[in-house]
């Protein structure tokens, strides 16, 4: 691992900046470059907004898409319980070859007036048997079927609310991505203009000291002053392209894709006044994760109901007809061995005793219950706590913003005044160095208020159930 050396005022930021940027998965590092990623690479970049990145990731996350596709996995299974209340219709054959014909004997041994002719058995059956036909039957009173549906109902909900929190978790992480993008280039833009004043200013003093106007100390440090800028400057253009890399893969699109965000962080600035926390409005209601919770909890009682309709009996209808053929040689042109046979009827099913296994299904499903209650009431408890530190975030991140935003100001300011003094010969290079660190301190400290900011409005509205788009509701 590399070791920037960098000055120590910088460290908060860059840790800061890591946690939002630095956060990829494992399996990024794996992938090779490809002739396919070289072709990519000479695309026209993808300009995207924050509206623009929210909508390619609906449309083509993965993860989101396994969701949906839950949902339809619920609906065909569904359908499938539903088609149990049909008529089951099947068509049957078989074949036999009787290798040994069993022996039928009357009476005892010399007691048939036929005398030995009986004694030794008559032969019965066929060699060759067939038989094939059509059987079909149909539930005429089921309980725990038609208590099924209804857990069946149970199960499409619970998809459906599990597509629509991953819709909420997806675009809040999408636009945390993109906020983090945003900080990483202003970051950059402040570090390179820093930079570039360094660098002028080095110019500025080698001139002078060439002269012999300056001595060499001022030379030697703003030299160093200017390279120690640079190691930031390559760290920010590094998180750039991670940040980059991270919101590919939150909108599921291919990391060889350039892309080029359209939007700066100073234009949120307008938004930290939007969006004041107001405790009386912040609420879980719609909260996905308590909401998919309380849907496990009716599809178990839906469960309950159907289990405890297992003790109930069943009636069936059921319906056969068939074709029977039976000879010693297989000729299934003779007319005379082919029998027909149909029925018809009813079938009663009535559960007594199964060593217990209904009693102890229905028990463990009461135990899930209160298990899935205790569950809800500590994610409750949790998602409060979540709440409250994203609102006390919220609210840091704007006091944060309004000082910040006046240190920006004072520091230009105070910069100004020390590049005048150090012009006219009141003032000495230390006091213009600590002019420039601190007006760069100040303006990564306002791009990173206004990143906190946003990033802690889109937590809370993740899990208030909000941010979606009105399109993906």
């Amino acid at each position: 691992m590399i070791k920037l050396n960098r000055p120590t005022y910088l460290v908060p930021f860059f840790r800061a900046l890591a946690v939002g940027v630095f956060a990829l998965p494992m399996q990024l590092q794996a992938q090779a470059p490809s002739v396919q990623t070289m072709t990519v690479q000479k695309q026209e970049p993808l300009a995207l907004s924050l509206e623009e990145a929210v909508r390619l990731a609906l449309e083509k996350s993965p993860t989101l898409q396994a969701s949906l596709l839950g949902i339809d996995a619920a609906r065909y299974e569904e359908l499938k319980n539903r088609g149990s209340l049909l008529p089951k219709v099947n068509l049957t054959g078989s074949y036999a070859y009787m290798l040994k014909k069993q022996k039928v004997y009357f009476g005892d041994i010399g007691s048939s007036p036929m005398g030995s002719f009986l004694d030794d058995g008559i032969e019965m059956g066929q060699t060759h048997s067939l038989q094939g036909g059509v059987v079909a039957g149909m539930p005429l009173v089921a309980p725990q079927l038609w208590a099924s549906l209804k857990l069946n109902k149970e199960a499409v909900a619970l998809a459906e609310e599990k597509a629509l929190g991953s819709k909420i978790d997806l675009v809040a992480e999408v636009k945390k991505a993109y906020m983090a993008v945003l900080l990483a280039q202003e970051s950059q833009r402040v570090l390179e203009g820093n930079y570039a004043n360094a660098e002028a200013n080095y110019k500025n003093i080698s001139d002078k000291y060439n002269q012999g106007l300056v001595a060499e100390y001022d030379k030697l440090r703003m030299e160093t002053q200017m390279k120690n800028v640079l190691p930031n400057v390559v760290a920010a253009r590094t998180a750039v392209q991670l940040a980059e890399a991270k919101l590919k893969v939150v909108m599921g699109l291919p990391l060889e894709t350039p892309i080029s965000v359209t939007e700066r962080l100073s234009d949120y600035k307008n938004h930290v006044y939007r969006h004041l926390p107001q405790e009386a409005t912040t609420s879980l209601r719609d909260n996905s994760t308590l909401r998919q919770l309380d849907r496990q909890g009716r599809q178990l009682d839906a469960a309950l109901h159907a289990k405890r309709m297992a003790y109930l009996p069943t009636l069936s209808l059921n319906f056969n007809y068939q074709y029977s053929f039976a000879a010693n040689r297989f000729r299934l042109d003779e007319r005379k061995r082919w029998s027909p046979f149909s029925t018809i009827g009813v079938s009663l099913d009535v559960p007594i005793y199964n060593g217990g296994a209904r009693g102890n299904d229905v028990r463990a499903t009461e135990v899930q219950i209160r298990q899935l209650a205790a569950q809800r009431i500590a994610t409750e408890r949790q998602l409060q706590l979540g709440l409250m530190n994203s609102t006390r975030e919220q609210k840091n991140a704007l006091e944060q913003f309004v000082s910040a935003q006046d240190a920006v100001t004072t520091a230009e300011r105070g910069r100004s005044i020390a590049e005048v003094r150090y012009k006219s010969g009141a003032g000495t290079l230390l006091e213009l160095n600590d002019a420039e660190t601190a007006l760069l301190q100040a303006r990564l400290n306002y791009s990173q208020a206004i990143y906190n900011y946003m990033v802690a409005v889109y937590a809370l509205e993740a899990l208030q159930g909000e941010g979606l788009p009105n399109e993906a509701k």
